[in-house]
């Protein structure tokens, strides 16, 4: 993990995630053939605070933009990072594929409830009442 002052607001779990992220492959020796991508959203931060190559995919396209690294770079560790106003809303499509299809991606959901770079607007995952 790259040392550097977190962006994200009090309270969020962004950076405890990026923390624990990071120490799974430092310690797995795997940072230096990883590469994470993060998409529009707060989680496009992620290139601040990672020690690994990172490749910025569109709103909701990490999944596919992951599966198209792993597949030219089959050797690499490839994930994506998404919160959950890109993964559960616009990307749904892209996860459900790339699982269905079994890619050897790992897929990191960040859920906080809310669309939290924009605002605090709902999200699809955030609870009613």
């Amino acid at each position: 993990m790259k040392k550097a002052v977190m962006h994200y607001c009090p309270g969020c779990g962004h950076s405890i995630i990026h923390r624990l992220v990071a120490e799974a492959l430092h310690e797995k020796g795997l940072a230096e053939k990883t590469i994470g991508v993060p998409p529009a959203g707060c989680a496009v931060l992620a290139y601040f605070y990672f020690d690994v190559d990172m490749v910025e995919a569109a709103h909701g396209r990490a999944c596919a933009t992951a599966t198209g690294i792993k597949r030219v770079l089959p050797d690499a560790t490839v994930f994506s990072y998404q919160g959950d106003g890109d993964l559960a809303a616009i990307g749904t499509a892209e996860l459900v594929h790339s699982a269905n299809r079994g890619e050897k991606i790992t897929v990191i959901f960040v859920n906080n409830a809310v669309y939290g770079m924009t605002g605090g607007q709902m999200a699809p995952t955030t609870m009613l009442g």
